[in-house]
């Protein structure tokens, strides 16, 4: 009788098993050989900004060093735009050796002694994945990022009370705030700010009807393009000279690039050409998220209740191999970003 029991509780204990290794695999990711990825259109030129979650990275030691900030800079010479495409870090992508994994940690797990050839697969991961041809990238980490925005003299960004208390628990004290209702960063309280994720900034509202906040990398991606905003408006009356001494605190904060000098006096000349434009921003995946595969950008891949209202924690998170991913509707989030960079963009002057 003990053995009957024993097997039935066995055979209830496997099969209950396997409905939850079932809902925790992927669904398969279309990517894009490389030989088939679209050329990119005259006057579009691509930037990668890439940003280490370290305060000192370390290239030839890579592993466990994630790249959690990733932006696209891209400008439109012809139509005179400049627009930033956030990609958030908890992104389920294919890996160059064909595993999931997220994107945040390409780097790190593919060349895990060689963070420069790490962060190439890196850009053809994002480039197979979203139909993009980048080719030239800056990284930096927080400390350069700081000394960076120092440079230029701190940013003013919008914050709110709960930011300005994030910011404050770390011991930064913050200047009152300003009559147009923005508060001075300098560099260190700057990527704190970038740094918060248990803090709203907007909410929005979802496919099933409810409105939910957009904490955690959703968050955060919003705060680093906010950051990028305000540097560009700092340097709206740069001057050609100011630029190029810019340019060199730049290229003394860099953990590595792949671009020349030729190329970052080009670029330097098409940013100036840009002064004042105003900048526009999405993130990939845009913020429609759904239970339902078929509803939104991006979902839940193991569905459970507990990951449905998890305080301060982004809805529709849940894992593979023992980390919080998001599955992409990599096809609708790639015509939506392609329809944003394509998309005309004329600025009026309600003066």
């Amino acid at each position: 009788m003990k053995r009957f029991i024993s097997l039935i509780l066995m055979a209830v204990l496997l099969l209950s098993a396997v409905p939850l290794a079932l809902a925790d695999e992927p669904d398969p990711i279309p990517v894009i050989a490389k030989e088939d990825i679209s050329p990119t259109p005259k006057g579009l030129h691509h930037y990668m900004l890439i940003c280490i979650d370290n305060w000192k990275a370390d290239l030839s030691k890579p592993e466990g060093q994630f790249t959690d900030g990733l932006i696209l800079v891209t400008v439109d010479e012809y139509a005179h735009r400049v627009m930033l495409t956030n990609f958030v870090r908890d992104m389920l992508i294919q890996r160059p050796d064909g595993k999931f994994g997220r994107i945040n940690n390409v780097m790190s797990m593919m060349s895990p002694t060689d963070g420069k050839q790490g962060l190439q697969m890196l850009i053809d991961t994002l480039n197979s994945h979203f139909d993009l041809q980048i080719e030239k990238f800056i990284v930096v980490d927080f400390k350069q990022v700081e000394n960076i925005v120092d440079a230029i003299g701190g940013v003013d960004i919008p914050l709110r009370s709960r930011e300005r208390t994030r910011i404050q628990s770390f011991g930064t004290s913050l200047p009152a705030e300003n009559p147009d209702g923005t508060t001075h960063l300098k560099g260190y309280a700057a990527v704190l700010y970038m740094r918060i994720r248990k803090v709203a900034t907007q909410e929005y509202l979802h496919a099933d009807g409810g409105v939910y906040a957009d904490t955690q990398e959703m968050a955060r991606s919003y705060r680093d393009s906010v950051v990028l905003a305000a540097i560009a408006e700092k340097l709206k009356d740069i001057t050609y000279q100011d630029a190029l001494k810019l340019m060199d605190v730049i290229l003394n904060n860099l953990v590595y690039t792949n671009m020349t000098t030729d190329d970052m006096l080009n670029a330097v000349d098409l940013a100036l050409q840009m002064r004042g434009t105003p900048v526009e921003h999405i993130t990939m995946p845009v913020n429609n998220p759904s239970r339902q595969k078929a509803d939104g950008t991006w979902y839940e891949i193991s569905p459970t209740p507990e990951n449905y209202r998890k305080e301060n924690l982004s809805y529709c998170e849940s894992s593979v191999n023992g980390m919080a991913v998001k599955q992409i509707n990599y096809e609708l989030n790639r015509e939506k970003l392609w329809s944003f960079l394509l998309d005309s963009f004329v600025v009026v002057d309600e003066e």
